[in-house]
């Protein structure tokens, strides 16, 4: 019963700051409801033009990125706009109360991910150099 309330809450939420039916926030309500699988991304009255942000499925997700990217995915809810992926969070930035949403395309995810690993990378490589004389146990 609570959860139903919290789910209440946030499509509240999401449809006041988000306007017409058919923004990142409904499509991101729908995706994050208890029972998105059944509920189209957004509601459209009959005539009405299509949906631009839609929830793709598991099998769209997975063909498009490799496991790497996959896994760093997973924190991100999943939607589609105009036919492409994107990866979106909801975040509050600091001093405000609002909680907004913020999502990134495929090729930023990538970049993101690479970007990440490049510089992982270099800091193992540079930790385990020593320079003579400063933080290393002289040897003799």
């Amino acid at each position: 019963m609570a959860s139903l309330g919290l789910v209440a809450s946030m499509i509240w939420l999401s449809a006041c700051a988000s306007g017409p039916p058919d923004s990142a926030a409904a499509a991101y309500a729908s995706a994050t409801s208890p029972d998105s699988a059944r509920q189209p991304a957004a509601s459209q009255p009959s005539g009405a033009k299509k949906p631009e942000w839609t929830v793709p499925t598991e099998d769209e997700v997975a063909a498009a990125l490799e496991k790497k990217y996959l896994d760093a995915a997973k924190d991100f809810v999943k939607l589609k706009k105009d036919g492409e992926l994107r990866f979106c969070k909801r975040y509050r930035e600091i001093g405000s109360s609002i909680a907004r949403i913020n999502c990134i395309t495929e090729a930023e995810l990538r970049t993101q991910v690479d970007n990440m690993t490049q510089y992982r990378d270099d800091m193992r490589h540079k930790s385990g150099k020593c320079t003579w004389g400063v933080g290393c146990s002289g040897g003799g």
